[in-house]
């Protein structure tokens, strides 16, 4: 942490190592036996901490030159290169490091980390981020701002001993648009790092924003990725994710819907291959009155990986008329592979609807026969299924570019080592989007593998 902090993170950052030390990694009884440890060793947290003074990879300094559009590149906690273009700066936007927000709006970074953020004392791997806490952004839309709002976040991590523990802290003001796309991403070689990052979104009444995160790390680094938002009246947020990196990752995304007609929709996708092991968590937490909650979690387990989804509907006794859905399900490619899938329900009020549903399956053996008739491999035949599993997910993503995105990490995973990977403009090139060919995604990959379906 910076010199001269103020008191307020000075605070946080005691709390974190505090609660990191004497929290366990679950505290939910119902989740005991069903979670994952991050190995981090605080010494060498502590050693690693401090921003690395490295170059910004080649394939990234393209960014560099960007001056039309906000973007912020950190480099293992160091940011170095801030952009936000003069027709929003003059409309009183804020795009600002968080050392830097600290300085000239201490008073909102306190308000958005002590009462819109996952707090030090819910979490071990939250006061672990805390306590380690090197970098961050601030983004504040104000109120009435008809503008649609693009933001790009680049957090690039040494593979070797690089720390990247993170705040991005989101005000979207009454009415406004925003679409943010942060990006984890690993730079050389090496054997060990450490990733977190707490994301906050405090939304307006009638705000829409969008927030997408893709993790795309090395598959040593550690991962503990925490968002939270906050909708007020009639307010719509959406969390897109793609986890793909990573020895072990650990997600919560957690969704208070306060304010009467909010609305929140979580997409997510994950991909574990080798020893991966992956331990996401999405809950939606309905306080208003009309308020509509979503998820959709996907997972795709190869060789010896292990993914686990949990997730709880709660619904309190004020959040009357509320529609709730809550879907988990894993496709295992081996039969080394794990996969769990705990969805939950606590509710409180009547006059209201949740649903939720679970499964854990592998590829149908029909599907393969028939595809193989037809002249694909095996291997081109799993994979060809396997991409249809999370196309129903992908394909409700309403950013073309991010949809893209994750279709090109994903494509990537499937290349053996040594096996040159494909370029985005390739791929565009050669798939066809299920709406191009006049058919719905359900028509063409819904059936596709067999599963236990499972709903109350």
């Amino acid at each position: 942490m910076q010199n001269g902090s103020p008191e307020f993170l000075k605070e946080l950052r005691v709390l974190g190592a505090k609660y990191f030390k004497t929290l366990d990694f679950v505290t939910n009884p119902l989740y005991t036996k069903h979670y994952e440890k991050l190995m981090i060793d605080e010494e060498w947290l502590k050693e690693n901490t401090e921003p690395k003074d490295d170059p910004v990879p080649d394939e990234f300094s393209p960014l560099l030159d960007n001056y039309e559009e906000p973007i912020a590149i950190h480099v293992s906690g160091r940011p170095v290169h801030i952009n936000l273009p003069e027709r929003l700066r003059g409309r009183g936007v804020v795009m600002e490091s968080v050392w830097d927000a600290v300085r000239k709006k201490p008073e909102l970074v306190e308000l958005l980390l002590k009462n819109y953020s996952i707090q030090p004392g819910e979490d071990k791997l939250a006061g672990l981020i805390y306590s380690a806490l090197n970098s961050g952004v601030l983004l504040y839309v104000p109120d009435g701002l008809e503008l649609d709002i693009k933001v790009r976040l680049t957090w690039l991590t040494n593979a070797q001993d690089g720390v990247t523990a993170a705040a991005t802290l989101i005000y979207a003001g009454r009415g406004s648009r925003v679409s943010v796309l942060e990006e984890h991403h690993s730079y050389d070689a090496g054997g060990k790092s450490f990733v977190g990052h707490i994301i906050s979104v405090l939304g307006g009444d009638g705000s829409d924003v969008k927030h997408s995160i893709l993790n795309n790390l090395a598959e040593t680094a550690e991962v503990a990725i925490l968002r939270r938002s906050y909708s007020l009246r009639y307010a719509n947020q959406a969390w897109i994710g793609a986890d793909l990196g990573g020895t072990v990752t650990k997600g919560l995304i957690d969704n208070m819907l306060i304010g009467d007609g909010s609305r929140t929709d979580t997409l997510e996708v994950v991909m574990a291959a080798k020893t991966q092991r992956f331990d996401i968590t999405a809950n939606l937490n309905h306080k208003g009155q009309g308020t509509t909650g979503r998820v959709m979690v996907k997972g795709l387990g190869l060789d010896s990986s292990r993914t686990i989804f949990k997730g709880i509907i709660k619904i309190e006794q004020s959040a009357k008329n509320t529609n709730a859905y809550l879907a988990e399900h894993a496709m295992l490619l081996s039969p080394q592979a794990r996969a769990d899938a705990i969805p939950g329900l606590e509710i409180e009020s009547d006059n209201v609807k949740a649903t939720h549903s679970a499964s854990v399956s592998q590829i149908d053996p029909e599907h393969l026969w028939y595809l193989m008739c037809r002249g694909l491999s095996r291997e081109e035949a799993t994979r060809l299924i396997a991409s249809g599993f999370f196309e129903p997910v992908i394909s409700q993503i309403d950013l073309p570019d991010v949809r893209w995105r994750i279709r090109h990490m994903i494509e990537n995973k499937w290349r053996r080592e040594g096996e040159p990977p494909v370029d985005l403009e390739t791929l565009i090139d050669i798939y066809v989007e299920p709406e191009d060919v006049g058919k719905s995604v359900e028509d063409i990959f819904g059936t596709h593998y067999k599963y236990v379906y499972g709903k109350r």
